[in-house]
């Protein structure tokens, strides 16, 4: 089998973690990787993929993105039409989206396209805390739609997508399982007195919300300490300064490389991340696979990841004072942390694991070039596999 897979801007194309996803694929297909980032990779090969990489905009403006994506969707023509996929695989239905169809529409391959955010009405966008016009929400309703109806499945991360694109996806094949994640790399190096929060944008991630609630537990619990690790626009800097000023032990820092996250993720006492909004949870599996017990929000894709009394704790979202209550439940009791984090590695290498993704994608593959007759949720991937 061979697959066009166009992926989004910004993935470190050279790294291990990101080449791992496709050395985990069956060793017979064939994969072309369309993504943006640095040329000197175009034409890369590893495993069994090959790389076609478009130059970055060193600075962005919205002519130059444009530009961007007109080049990239006559790349993916160009591709497509000589290298004659069967599958191509898109990682969103808005830009990527547009290229898959164009692509499809060129050589006839299937498309399978994955929704990997909360993005209907710009709604990500609008938690960030930027202005989005009606035009844009009407364009992103428009594209998505759009996209998402030419295409041969889609694949979801939690049912709460199902249901924001209902009026689509009712009539679509539609997979659900997690995104790859190389559980294999991460361990479990101790425990450093530190609880962490991981991820960006601030807002989404809960972090005032976080920031809140640890307010009210630090006075039981005097030795603990937060880290909070993820960007932060300049012009957010003050605001989230501000509401950590005064609040013993918090820490808030700047994002840091992939194997620096590791290391935070392997020595905290907890993964804490209440976020608003959230397609799946990749940093909940991570933190997991570390052998380190977790507090989300009961809301998007997190409870399909942490399961609540058992490999971590789920607080009401928008709920500073749950969320305290959670915090101190699990700061109290040290044999309830060892459980959880035992539970959590348990789980993130077996229906989480890097593994489990490749077979759920194997499976999905077969599915599309066999033509799937099913409509709706066809598989849920967070299932164990006997009962599916």
């Amino acid at each position: 089998m061979r697959i066009l897979s166009i992926l989004p801007p910004g993935l470190a194309l050279h790294a291990e973690q990101f080449r791992s996803r496709f050395e985990a694929m069956p060793r017979e297909w064939e994969f072309d990787i369309l993504a943006s980032g640095d040329e000197s990779l175009n034409g890369d090969r590893f495993a069994n993929a090959v790389l076609h990489v478009h130059p970055a905009e060193r600075r962005w403006t919205r002519w130059r993105m444009i530009r961007r994506t007109a080049g990239m969707i006559w790349r993916a023509i160009r591709i497509a039409r000589q290298r004659r996929p069967d599958v191509i695989a898109v990682y969103d239905p808005l830009t990527l989206g547009v290229m898959g169809v164009f692509a499809k529409l060129a050589s006839g391959a299937k498309l399978v396209v994955e929704i990997n955010g909360h993005i209907r009405d710009a709604e990500a966008a609008r938690l960030a805390g930027k202005p989005v016009s009606r035009v844009r929400r009407t364009l992103f309703n428009l594209v998505g739609s759009l996209t998402l109806r030419m295409a041969d499945c889609v694949k979801i991360l939690n049912s709460d997508q199902y249901r924001e694109w209902a009026d689509v996806l009712q009539g679509k094949p539609v997979v659900m399982f997690h995104n790859y994640v190389p559980t294999d790399h991460f361990s479990d190096r101790g425990d450093a007195g530190y609880l962490l929060c991981l991820g960006h944008p601030f807002h989404v991630k809960g972090v005032d919300i976080l920031l809140k609630a640890f307010a009210e537990v630090r006075s039981r619990h005097p030795d603990i300490l937060l880290k909070v690790v993820g960007y932060r626009r300049a012009s957010e800097r003050a605001m989230w300064d501000a509401l950590a000023s005064g609040i013993p032990g918090v820490e808030l820092l700047d994002p840091v490389p992939y194997d620096q996250v590791q290391q935070y993720l392997s020595r905290c006492k907890a993964l804490v991340t209440p976020s608003r909004s959230e397609g799946m949870g990749r940093v909940f599996i991570e933190a997991m696979a570390c052998g380190k017990p977790c507090i989300g929000s009961r809301t998007g894709g997190i409870p399909n990841i942490v399961e609540d009394g058992r490999t971590g704790l789920l607080a009401a979202p928008e709920d500073p004072e749950d969320l305290a209550r959670k915090l101190d439940m699990l700061l109290s009791d040290p044999d309830m942390r060892r459980r959880m984090g035992e539970a959590g590695r348990e789980r993130a290498m077996s229906l989480l694991s890097g593994s489990s993704y490749a077979e759920n994608y194997r499976e999905m593959m077969e599915m599309v070039t066999n033509g799937i007759c099913e409509k709706g949720i066809v598989f849920n991937g967070y299932e164990a596999r006997e009962a599916r």
